[in-house]
């Protein structure tokens, strides 16, 4: 025998959920991490996530050659500059513009290296620069 009560209660309850989802309700992050400037993160920390261990040992290798990780570098007979050197048309090439900042250079320079060097990557890279002195 039901309850004059419990039906009304029941109702009431599932009425109270449908709402409660139908609701759209904002969403709460279980933590938040604020992130440093692009400025502030290392160039070499993010190439060294990006990449395997052998292959980050040969970016870090040309990259040092290249512009001893120097992100303001220039090269003063081309419009080559950054980290990975990287001339003008490349950026263009690559649907980038350079930027004053390391991190998005590294990504142009990998960006670049897996398009002329395919699999063989930074090692591929590294090695045409030692025979060549430019890669």
């Amino acid at each position: 025998m039901r309850s004059k009560i419990a039906t009304p209660l029941v109702a009431a309850i599932v009425a109270a959920t449908v709402a409660l989802a139908l609701a759209p309700q904002p969403a709460v992050p279980v933590s938040f991490k604020p992130r440093p400037p692009l400025s502030q993160v290392s160039p070499k920390l993010i190439a060294k996530e990006l990449l395997t261990p052998e292959q980050f040992r040969c970016f870090e290798k040309l990259m040092q050659k290249e512009s001893n990780w120097n992100s303001k570098a220039k090269n003063p007979s081309s419009t080559a500059r950054g980290i990975g050197q990287l001339l003008e048309p490349t950026y263009r090439n690559l649907g980038m513009r350079h930027s004053k900042h390391g991190v998005p250079q590294v990504v142009a320079a990998l960006a670049y290296i897996g398009r002329k060097y395919g699999s063989s990557g930074p090692c591929g890279a590294w090695k045409h620069w030692q025979k060549h002195k430019w890669y």
